[in-house]
């Protein structure tokens, strides 16, 4: 093997460790931004929960007693969240807006209280 193929072999190498940082880097963004959008729409939805209790108690209505769920590894369990993502845009409050919708439509189910 010349020093021109080895040379030639070791910039392939290096761009497809290149290549493979960057999708690392890629992949690992993407799931950053879907934790931050899944907590902040556990946000909105705890939110909205609360507002309906509000409503709820406002005329006068009770909370119906909590169903049993399904036991532990049945089928429909859900995994617990394992907290809130941190990091450069994380939401930090429910009201900060959802980072990957700017400008999304509002009415009447959208918590934006109108």
């Amino acid at each position: 093997m010349s020093f021109e193929e080895y040379a030639a072999l070791a910039r392939q190498l290096s761009d497809q460790h290149r290549a493979g940082e960057q999708h690392a880097a890629a992949e690992s963004a993407r799931r950053r931004d879907l934790h931050a959008a899944v907590d902040y729409l556990q946000q909105r939805l705890t939110a909205q929960g609360q507002r309906l209790d509000q409503l709820g108690r406002a005329i006068g209505i009770d909370q119906p007693p909590a169903a049993p769920g399904p036991g532990p590894g049945t089928p429909g369990e859900t995994a617990a969240w394992p907290g809130p993502p941190t990091g450069v845009g994380s939401p930090t409050a429910p009201s900060s807006g959802p980072p990957f919708a700017p400008g999304a439509p509002t009415g009447p189910g959208t918590g934006d209280g109108e």
